[in-house]
């Protein structure tokens, strides 16, 4: 399998932003011609010379490695804990209060 199809099968499998963000900042560093919109970054793998080819290759190999950490250590599992009993809520008790028609009226808007 030549270099190209190896970047492109090592890139198929990236899943971690980490990384991308990586091989990102090497294509702009490398001056290499890509696209970008809303679904990622594009770039033509085929248009790398090899020297550039083996280079990117040997570069997503090293970050895969370094930054490869099992996602089975990242889970935090909570701890139980005992449930907080609910608060009990308080009636409030309004006054009994006197109001005339306009009042009234006005009350009557808030309700609409």
């Amino acid at each position: 399998m030549n270099i190209k199809n190896k970047i492109h099968t090592k890139l198929t499998t990236i899943n971690d932003s980490i990384v991308s963000n990586l091989i990102f900042t090497f294509i702009k560093e490398n001056n290499i011609s890509y696209s970008e919109n809303k679904n990622g970054i594009f770039f033509n793998v085929s248009l790398l010379n090899d020297k550039l080819a083996s280079e990117l290759l040997e570069y997503i190999n090293i970050i895969s490695k370094t930054n490869n950490i099992s996602e089975i250590d990242q889970i935090i599992v909570p701890e139980k804990k005992k449930p907080m009993p609910k608060k009990k809520k308080e009636n409030k008790k309004y006054k009994d209060c006197e109001i005339n028609t306009l009042e009234s009226t006005i009350l009557s808007f808030s309700f609409q």
